[in-house]
């Protein structure tokens, strides 16, 4: 499988932690020009040690990709830096949230959909800009597998996720002629700080109903990012990749969290 990335450059949202970190390193890995972006500067610095350790080529740079003005700074860095932005995995997020019935004001509600949404909106439409002018770019999109099944518990991620598989789908069709595949990753429950805090009892139930009887490691979920920004997927557009053991097509199943 051609997995070469060599003199691409690759613009990771969310790059400090989970995910995100892992794919950062594994693109590195593969030969692309990483600019580790998070909203603090501190682990997207340790990323990139972590990549230069490796004799990789990585920038970190910090930026609220919620915020229009801070996303176009960073792109003007990336790109001074390595000279364009070939790749682009919109990652950042947070899995804070809370039930419908128990979150009267809508803050979380503007809070979650403007870092998830907008923030692979305001990403979006930066990378697409000069990617267009070269007839040629990679766009992978991380959603959830609450694309499938509500789990009750954060109706706000939810939402954040379904309509980024929205805009996925959507872009696919409009750019895919000009040279830009956009595809979208979609995990399941996966060892990262978001789960870190489910109490046993939820973790053995998440365990339980999943046929590979384990949660995802991070360096799993980015060998399926990793494959989608790859030449090996030129010919895949507008879909969404599952990485959750098998555990969405069954069906007859609902998780609720009761915490």
């Amino acid at each position: 499988m051609d997995v070469d990335l060599d003199s691409r450059t690759a613009l990771v949202t969310g790059a400090g932690r989970g995910n995100g970190k892992a794919t950062a390193k594994l693109l590195a890995s593969n030969g692309a020009n990483v600019v580790a972006n998070d909203l603090d500067q501190a682990p997207a610095e340790a990323v990139v040690a972590d990549i230069r350790e490796e004799d990789g080529d990585a920038i970190a740079v910090a930026a609220d990709v919620s915020d229009r003005a801070e996303v176009e700074a960073m792109f003007d860095v990336a790109e001074e830096t390595f000279g364009t932005v070939d790749v682009l995995v919109n990652n950042a997020g947070f899995g804070k949230g809370d039930r419908f019935v128990n979150e009267p004001s809508n803050d979380l509600w503007r809070e979650t959909l403007e870092t998830h949404l907008f923030g692979t909106i305001n990403c979006t439409r930066r990378a697409v800009t000069r990617m267009r002018e070269r007839g040629y770019g990679k766009i992978v999109n991380v959603t959830s597998i609450h694309t499938k099944n509500g789990v009750g518990m954060s109706p706000q991620y939810d939402v954040a996720k379904f309509s980024i598989l929205g805009l996925t789908k959507s872009l696919a069709l409009e750019l895919g002629r000009e040279g830009i595949r956009v595809n979208a990753v979609a995990p399941g429950w996966v060892d990262t700080r978001l789960t870190d805090g489910f109490d046993d009892r939820t973790r053995e139930k998440i365990v339980d109903l999943n046929p590979l009887g384990r949660f995802a490691e991070p360096e799993e979920v980015a060998q399926t990012i990793a494959f989608l920004c790859s030449p090996a997927s030129d010919y895949v557009n507008g879909h969404e990749l599952r990485v959750d053991g098998g555990q969405v097509p069954i069906d007859n199943w609902t998780f609720r969290y009761e915490g």
